[in-house]
C-alpha cells in the first residue's frame, strides 16, 4: 500500500492511504455536498458496515484510522472510504482533525459501531436539499442503543440525542476524555429516523467497556480541577445508581435496564476511587 505524509495547519502530520474509488452516490445535483467522517481504531470487524451506511448519501466518507493493526485501513477502502492515518490521541482531538480534514464544510459525524438506517438516510438528504437557505448551524439524531440484542427503551439510553450533521465553521469538538461533544454557534434542527448503535453489544462487552472508559476518564479527572475526597466514589455511583432507575426508569427495560443501571454505577465508582490515588500518588 502506498503511504504519503502530509501536514494540517497545526503542524500535526498524517498518513494518506491509497484510496478506492468512489461508489455510487444516491445524492442529487441540487444538495449541498457533505463529507462522513470516522474515527477507527482495529475495527475490521465493523467498519465496512458503518462505511457502506452511509456512503450513498454523501460526496465521501473519510475514515482515520489511529493506528489499528487489523485490516480496518483494507475494509474501510473495499467499503468505499477514503482512508487518512494519524496516531490516536484522544477521541476530542482525533474526531476535530478528522472534521478538518474532510473535503467538505458540512460534516456528518459516525462512529465504528454506529449505522445509518433508511429514515434517517432519507432525512440527511432532505437536510443536504435545503441545507443552505436553512440558517443552521446543525443537526441532531437519536441513536438507537442494543445490549443483548434488543433496543433499550428506556435507562437513559434513549432517546438518545447526538449532533452528527453539522457545519464545520460553526462547531467544534469538546469534552472530556473519553466523552466528546459538539459546541455549535447557531440553531441546530432535528433529522428524523435513527443512528443504529452497536446492536451487537452483550452485557459483557459493556462491563468491559466501561471499565476501559472508566480507567481513561479517571487520568483527565485527576488533572482536573474538580473536587475529589474520599466519599466522591461511592456517593456518585449511588446518585448514578438511583438517576437511572428513579429517573431514567431502568426498569422498563428489565433486566437489561438493570444492567446498564448497575454497570454504569461501577464505572462511576471505579472512575473515581482511581482519579483519587492517581492524584494522592496511592
Amino acid at each position: 500500500m502506498q503511504l504519503a505524509w502530509s501536514e494540517l495547519a497545526d503542524g500535526s502530520r498524517w498518513r494518506r492511504t491509497a484510496s478506492s474509488r468512489r461508489a455510487p452516490c444516491a445524492k442529487s445535483a441540487g444538495m449541498s455536498r457533505c463529507s462522513a467522517v470516522l474515527i477507527a481504531l482495529d475495527e475490521e470487524h465493523r467498519i465496512g458496515d458503518a462505511v457502506r451506511s452511509v456512503r450513498p448519501y454523501v460526496d465521501e466518507v473519510l475514515v482515520l484510522d489511529g493506528g489499528s493493526v487489523d485490516r480496518t485501513c483494507e475494509r474501510a477502502q473495499q467499503a468505499g472510504a477514503r482512508v487518512l492515518e494519524h496516531p490516536f490521541d484522544g477521541f476530542v482531538s482525533q474526531k476535530q482533525r478528522a472534521t478538518l480534514l474532510a473535503r467538505n464544510d458540512l460534516v456528518f459525524a459516525l462512529d465504528a459501531d454506529e449505522r445509518v438506517d433508511r429514515e434517517l438516510a432519507r432525512s440527511l438528504q432532505e437536510a443536504l436539499d435545503h441545507a443552505g437557505s436553512s440558517g443552521l448551524a446543525a443537526w441532531r439524531v437519536r441513536r438507537r442503543n442494543y445490549l443483548d440484542g434488543r433496543p433499550l427503551r428506556a435507562s437513559g439510553w434513549y432517546p438518545d440525542w447526538r449532533i452528527r450533521l453539522f457545519d464545520r465553521r460553526r462547531v467544534s469538538w469538546s469534552g472530556e476524555e473519553p466523552h466528546d461533544r459538539l459546541q455549535t454557534s447557531g440553531p441546530v434542527g432535528v433529522l428524523a429516523g435513527h443512528l443504529i448503535h452497536d446492536p451487537s453489544r452483550t452485557s459483557a462487552e459493556l462491563r468491559r467497556s466501561t471499565r476501559l472508559h472508566a480507567e481513561r476518564r479517571a487520568h483527565s479527572l485527576a488533572r482536573s480541577s474538580r473536587l475529589i475526597g474520599p466519599l466522591s466514589a461511592p456517593l456518585r455511583a449511588l446518585g448514578h445508581l438511583l438517576r437511572k432507575l428513579l429517573l431514567n426508569a431502568a426498569l422498563r427495560d428489565g433486566r437489561r435496564g438493570l444492567t446498564v443501571a448497575l454497570v454504569g454505577a461501577g464505572g462511576v465508582y471505579q472512575k473515581y476511587r482511581r482519579a483519587l490515588q492517581l492524584r494522592t500518588g496511592q
